[in-house]
């Protein structure tokens, strides 16, 4: 078979360099549109936090997820629900124990096919409800499986207060099997208000990213950063999203074949069976989070969140377990 015409091809990349030119031209215009903006509008003196927090099948955390939110914003949104269908039947009573609290607000949920597909609009549903969306607040993505101790709340406001960042990205521990190991990661979490975001087509876009060009960025270590219990949560949710999302994909076999079968006490052996499955060497599937300089996971004696501490769940000594993973 002959090879497409030379001239077809090189028409084809001019216009796939055209068409990224014109993106970036685009955010850059947009971004000098944001501080053109900024500059005739007066410093917000006491920025205020929107606290939007998502959750489904976690009924042992919407409790502690709840006070937490409620004591460091200044506005508390939840969405409660199955982001797609496949996952309706993992219903639980989180969304009832949500209705005890009536100084946040509920908001109902679309539901799609792809969870990726649908996250950027449950956020941005969730900010319509807002009271407190206006330039110079603060966004703060607190999800279910997200907790921080005090000492963070206080940097974050100070950082927020002092109007020298755009966003916020948190350094955290991902804890693995249960509340005394863990995986290093860092995401960003928190997202200034800015003139632009005014706009309803310019807030959150897939996947979870906050439009406009970031500029200034605060990182909060990982000494005072977010405790991650999202490994913690119901594994089979976690499974059946993933089969849906990305069928007979590398996360998939990494669930069933690793993290359901993982032992503590002989971590050496399954960093190696996942280094032949995943390519790398550490309990994770990907170099998303990063173990110690073995592979191995970190340890963790300390404390956790008061939010968390207030429960039983720091004495479940493997999670996998709790939800009949095993």
């Amino acid at each position: 078979m002959k090879n497409k015409n030379p001239r077809i091809i090189d028409l084809l990349k001019t216009c796939g360099g055209a068409q990224g030119w014109i993106k970036s031209a685009v955010k850059q215009i947009l971004e000098y549109c944001n501080r053109i903006l900024e500059k005739f509008i007066k410093n917000n003196e006491n920025p205020q936090i929107i606290g939007l927090l998502r959750a489904y099948g976690a009924q042992e955390w919407i409790k502690p997820a709840i006070k937490q939110a409620l004591e460091y914003c200044d506005e508390v949104i939840v969405s409660v629900g199955a982001y797609v269908s496949v996952l309706e039947k993992f219903e639980d009573s989180a969304y009832e124990l949500c209705k005890k609290y009536p100084e946040i607000t509920l908001v109902a949920h679309s539901t799609s096919e792809k969870y990726m597909s649908i996250e950027h609009e449950t956020l941005n549903e969730m900010l319509k409800k807002s009271r407190l969306y206006s330039v110079g607040n603060w966004i703060w993505i607190l999800d279910v499986d997200e907790f921080y101790p005090k000492s963070a709340y206080r940097k974050i406001k100070s950082a927020i207060k002092s109007n020298n960042y755009d966003y916020i990205t948190v350094e955290e521990k991902l804890f693995f099997i249960n509340m005394q190991h863990f995986l290093k990661g860092s995401h960003a979490k928190l997202f200034k208000i800015r003139p632009l975001h005014m706009l309803p087509f310019y807030r959150f876009k897939p996947v979870q990213h906050w439009s406009g060009k970031f500029r200034k960025n605060y990182i909060l270590s990982q000494e005072d950063g977010m405790f991650h219990y999202s490994l913690l949560t119901n594994p089979h949710i976690r499974k059946v999203r993933w089969e849906n999302e990305y069928p007979d994909s590398k996360q998939t076999r990494w669930l069933d074949k690793i993290y359901r079968n993982y032992d503590l006490d002989n971590e050496d052996y399954w960093i190696e069976k996942n280094f032949k499955l995943s390519g790398i060497k550490s309990p994770w599937f990907s170099e998303e989070f990063q173990p110690d300089e073995n592979g191995r996971l970190f340890k963790y004696e300390g404390q956790h969140p008061k939010f968390i501490e207030e429960t039983e769940l720091p004495k479940i000594p493997d999670f996998r377990k709790k939800y009949r993973f095993e």
